[in-house]
């Protein structure tokens, strides 16, 4: 049987207990060059096909060298809640908020 404990509080998740996945993936931005009315009037569909059967031989870690990581995360119910509330963990920050420390 599969044991999963919520990845946030550390609870137990029971079999049949509802659990939520979150998934997170991080990838450098790319703003596309300016389409033109030729790229519209282009098939690209061949250079698509060709660059998913390259996606598929290439490891996982030529991705990390380019900058992507992908995350996932159980939650339980509760821990899910707070995660949609605040999914960047910005409340955390501004509670935390180091900057108003004085150094002795």
């Amino acid at each position: 049987m599969v044991h999963y404990t919520c990845d946030l509080c550390g609870k137990d998740l029971c079999a049949g207990e509802p659990r939520f996945v979150i998934r997170i993936e991080a990838y450098p931005g790319h703003d596309p060059d300016q389409i033109t009315d030729a790229d519209l009037d282009d098939d690209h569909m061949e250079a698509v096909a060709e660059a998913l059967r390259n996606e598929e031989y290439q490891a996982s870690d030529s991705h990390q060298d380019q900058g992507y990581r992908g995350f996932r995360y159980d939650l339980c119910p509760s821990c899910h809640q707070k995660f949609l509330k605040d999914p960047l963990g910005r409340d955390l920050i501004r509670a935390l908020d180091l900057s108003n420390f004085s150094k002795n």
